[in-house]
């Protein structure tokens, strides 16, 4: 594994602290906040870790069949929001899923250092909703991607807590 490989499994290993940090001091009432309309912090919360959960998944299979097709037509039928309501992202307590997301984190960076580093360069193909042609993401750009999903949805739940003080 080479210096910059390892430099993002650092950071990838610091998502469930930065999620944490970003609800730290939050009561249960508080996490229901929302910025008037769109999602709770709550429901930020399940949306970040679920998506995180998927992708490893995805990640796993592409270690082991590079070039696999994304198996992810499923969850772009419905929208994000109706996911949301599906799976009562708005409902659950927050903390196992924290603790299921630290956990799967600390696993897919064990795996991640574990495989030779040749293996970073493999892909998976996906087509986005809307998009003409398949987009072919390595395992590096689907780690780089939790990394920038991460700093969306923290900036939401900031500008949430701001909007209410707390």
């Amino acid at each position: 594994m080479n210096v910059k490989d390892e430099t993002l499994l650092e950071e990838y290993l610091k998502l469930p602290d930065r999620l944490e940090a970003a609800i730290a001091g939050l009561d249960e009432a508080q996490l229901d906040l929302t910025a008037g309309k769109g999602w709770s912090i709550r429901e930020y919360v399940h949306h970040t870790v679920e998506g995180e959960l998927m992708w490893q998944g995805f990640l796993r299979g592409i270690l082991g069949q590079d070039g696999m097709e994304i198996p992810i037509r499923w969850y772009f039928e419905l929208s994000q929001d109706e996911w949301a309501r599906r799976w009562k992202s708005g409902k659950r307590a927050v903390g196992p899923s924290l603790t299921l997301f630290r956990g799967s984190t600390a696993s897919l960076v064990e795996l991640l250092r574990a495989v030779p580093a040749k293996a970073w360069k493999q892909s998976g193909r996906v087509t986005w909703p809307k998009a003409d042609k398949e987009t072919r993401l390595t395992v590096r750009k689907i780690v780089q991607m939790h990394l920038y999903h991460m700093d969306w949805h923290t900036a939401d739940i900031q500008a949430i807590r701001k909007i209410h003080g707390c």
